[in-house]
């Protein structure tokens, strides 16, 4: 594996990425790997670290490459539209260097956490308005497939309870509500939360599923019924230490759940499917 970390994106739109990139095989011909672009949450104040390296760890074992996207925070408000910029000059430089980085444009997975989630969703349905924002080509900007993680939908749906905040993410941009933006052109897409998140509502996602059902977007939804927000992998890997919360030793125990540590497995499965990665690799 390479890691480069380097800036891109559109001249009045700047970002840094991360990106990792899979080792050849030596025995095989140059690959084009799937992509995933990945976007931690942190509620848009940070970058959780329980979804940044950690994720792309796992999709480099499957054979994709990742790039992580630093996007714009609340320290520079307002977040939009300028975030969602961002986010489509990295889409778009890795379109128009797919055989410099070594991967398939038509394979790219977007991968949203939390707030991280909550721009993945507003991307998936702006993206063509976007494109004639910046006057490039759409097909530059289409992902293949979306992938949200117990997701901000809708800043009127429980996240952010502070007015602050949530200023200082929207500004003037009227087009913060994903669920509303959703149109037949959002790219298929797997969706999980639980019932008990207790910072962003499972109304979220069942806003957004009910908004990609009235467009006939294909998706693949669970709702599991216990854990709290943030729960990554949902394994020990990612749950807070006991140092975390010395007074509360066994705060991260409720970050374990295998029931919920299914998902990253099933995302894969229907990855598959949607891809059929099988052809995929064996045409390499």
């Amino acid at each position: 594996m390479k890691t480069f970390k380097f800036t891109c994106g559109f001249t009045d739109y700047p970002v840094t990425v991360t990106y990792y990139q899979p080792a050849a095989i030596a025995e095989f011909e140059p690959q084009r790997r799937p992509l995933v672009i990945l976007l931690p949450g942190g509620g848009y104040a940070f970058y959780s670290d329980r979804e940044n390296e950690i994720m792309a760890l796992q999709y480099l074992a499957q054979g994709f490459a990742v790039v992580v996207v630093a996007y714009r925070l609340i320290d520079q408000p307002p977040v939009l539209p300028g975030a969602l910029y961002q986010l489509a000059g990295v889409v778009h430089e890795f379109h128009q260097h797919a055989g410099r980085y070594g991967i398939s444009a038509t394979h790219i997975l977007l991968v949203g956490f939390s707030a991280g989630g909550h721009l993945a969703a507003l991307y998936a349905g702006l993206w063509p308005r976007l494109a004639a924002d910046l006057q490039v080509s759409a097909a530059t900007l289409r992902v293949s497939a979306l992938t949200l993680s117990y997701p901000v939908i809708g800043l009127r749906l429980g996240w952010p309870t502070d007015a602050a905040v949530a200023s200082a993410i929207v500004g003037t941009w009227p087009q913060h509500e994903a669920d509303q933006v959703v149109t037949a052109q959002n790219p298929p897409t797997f969706i999980w939360t639980t019932a008990e998140d207790e910072l962003v509502p499972a109304e979220n996602t069942r806003r957004f599923i009910t908004a990609l059902h009235q467009h006939g977007v294909p998706m693949v939804v669970t709702i599991y019924p216990h854990g709290p927000h943030g729960l990554s992998l949902a394994r020990a890997v990612t749950a807070f230490p006991m140092s975390f919360k010395p007074a509360h030793p066994d705060f991260g125990e409720r970050f374990i759940r295998p029931d919920v540590a299914e998902w990253f497995d099933q995302q894969l499965q229907w990855l598959a499917e949607l891809w059929d990665l099988n052809t995929f690799w064996r045409r390499q």
